[in-house]
């Protein structure tokens, strides 16, 4: 079973958006998309480890692995990242650019 532990955005950080230009919005929307990905894919990559006798194998292990695999990819995404974040940016400004 494969768990997503996405958060919505807070009201406070949907109003921060506005006040960013439209790069600084395109550059989070990417980081953003860019974790989540990486929680995907390291959640899948995580399925086919085996559960440690030593952490019982229980439903909070599950709950904790899932933590642990959105740290990872929050941790990827802002020392860099795989460059998917890079690739979408540029994307959504030149979609952003057509539109005008």
């Amino acid at each position: 079973m494969t768990t997503v532990n996405a958060t919505p955005y807070s009201i406070t950080e949907q109003g921060s958006l506005q006040n960013l230009s439209r790069k600084e919005q395109a550059r989070q929307v990417a980081e953003q998309f860019e974790g989540v990905y990486l929680t995907q894919m390291l959640s899948s990559m995580f399925e086919g480890i085996g559960k440690d006798d030593a952490f019982g194998g229980s439903y909070a292990e599950d709950t904790y692995r899932g933590l642990l695999t959105e740290t990872y990819a929050d941790t990827i995404t802002k020392s860099g990242g795989m460059g998917i974040a890079d690739s979408i940016m540029r994307e959504l400004i030149s979609l952003q650019e057509v539109e005008q």
